[in-house]
């Protein structure tokens, strides 16, 4: 389930509590996600390496207006914290939410 969203100048919502966030944390967070996403080898990977996984999943990020990356944030660290990490079903929420914040 890689990353697709349509960037838009505008359009980009506050979330209500003022939090942006940066490129830079959301980057770190996307390939803290790869590199778990990784470890766990899984049987039908969608990404075979960190360099696949963080070339096709996170390379959207610097796209993202600063006042959006919280939520992207959110939902790199909501994946990788999945139980069922192969899986990689259980954010569409947090998913949801940065791509209305487009």
């Amino acid at each position: 389930m890689g990353v697709v969203l349509g960037v838009s100048a505008s359009g980009c919502e506050s979330d209500g509590a003022g939090i942006s966030g940066s490129a830079e944390a959301t980057m770190a967070s996307c390939t803290a996600y790869c590199t778990a996403y990784i470890a766990k080898a899984c049987a039908d990977p969608m990404y075979t390496s960190l360099t696949d996984c963080t070339t096709n999943d996170c390379a959207v990020i610097l796209a993202i207006p600063d006042r959006c990356q919280a939520k992207m944030q959110a939902y790199y660290d909501c994946r990788k914290g999945q139980a069922d990490l192969c899986g990689d079903s259980g954010c569409s929420s947090q998913l949801t939410a940065a791509g209305v914040c487009m």
